[in-house]
């Protein structure tokens, strides 16, 4: 090789390398940009669940706030070293109160939030989804937040044994960064699926509470619906129409209590304007609309 040319592939190199350099780096930032990083408004003293959820999540809650006096004082960092980490797995029915619970054990924690979901994950380029999964713990790191993963199921799946084409192999990936990265997170994560059996036993085990979302039983209904009822709504509503609502509403879920409320407002101005009167009628098709749905639908 000439010296000329030896020369020209080191100006090559002088000028391409940094301006690769710059191009990795804005795809940096854009990944990171993806996870915002959100003040949590919900509390734990609006959650309606059991007793026993509570006591789950409070227990849990305890193990964040006092990681020093259990693995410091009482050794447990002996048996556990990987102990930094707290993953908190929320499974139950759609609407009772998953996504809630995560922003209140952050908002209880004085932690910020950070959802991350699988649409923005996921990415159709081969190559990017562990690239993102990465960005999403390091944009926790940075933050101080809690890192929350709606509809985890469809990251913290099976892992593929019979690999037939890239895609396969691509997921498979996925799932090990995945894996590696929520062993070196010395931060709160939080899981919610509906689909819970989906899980790779993998994650399973590096999760320290899995807690079930129940749908709400007579008193917790009752809870709901007093909450979805702002003291501005023109709703006049007896205590024993109150006790309609609930019993109609056995099998649904918190969400699909606040959907009724919304449908029933908006009803109920269509029919007279701003100046309504919201009906127990009004609730009551809303509801029925809203199991309708279901039964057609699904949940």
């Amino acid at each position: 090789m000439t010296k000329t040319k030896k020369a020209d592939q080191a100006r090559e190199a002088r000028y391409v390398e940094p301006g690769g350099s710059r191009l990795r780096a804005d795809a940096s930032e854009q990944r990171l940009a993806l996870f915002e990083v959100e003040t949590p408004q919900r509390r734990m003293a609006d959650l309606v669940v059991p007793d026993g959820v509570r006591l789950q999540i409070n227990s849990l809650l305890t193990k964040i706030r006092h990681h020093s006096v259990l693995y410091e004082d009482f050794g447990l960092a002996e048996i556990d070293p990987h102990g930094g980490r707290t993953a908190i797995n929320l499974y139950g029915p759609p609407g009772t109160g998953k996504t809630f619970a995560a922003e209140a054990i952050a908002n209880e924690l004085g932690m910020s939030i950070i959802r991350a979901n699988y649409a923005e994950i996921e990415s159709k380029y081969v190559g990017e989804t562990p690239k993102n999964i990465k960005a999403a713990f390091q944009k926790a790191r940075e933050a101080g937040a809690v890192l929350f993963f709606d509809e985890a199921d469809s990251i913290l799946g099976k892992r593929l044994s019979n690999v037939r084409q890239s895609t396969d192999h691509a997921v498979n990936v996925s799932r090990s960064v995945m894996l590696l990265e929520l062993d070196s997170f010395d931060g709160v994560t939080i899981f919610a699926t509906n689909l819970a059996a989906n899980y790779d036993s993998a994650f399973v085990r590096r999760i320290l509470g899995h807690i079930a979302m129940p749908l709400p039983d007579a008193a917790a209904r009752r809870q709901l619906w007093l909450l979805h009822l702002p003291a501005r709504l023109p709703a006049d509503l007896s205590n024993a129409q109150l006790g309609e609502l609930v019993a109609a509403s056995e099998g649904l879920a918190g969400g699909d209590i606040l959907n009724a409320v919304l449908l029933a407002a908006a009803t109920a101005i269509e029919r007279e304007g701003p100046g309504c009167r919201i009906q127990l009628a009004d609730f009551m098709d809303a509801l029925g609309a809203g199991i309708h749905a279901k039964n057609e639908v699904g949940a």
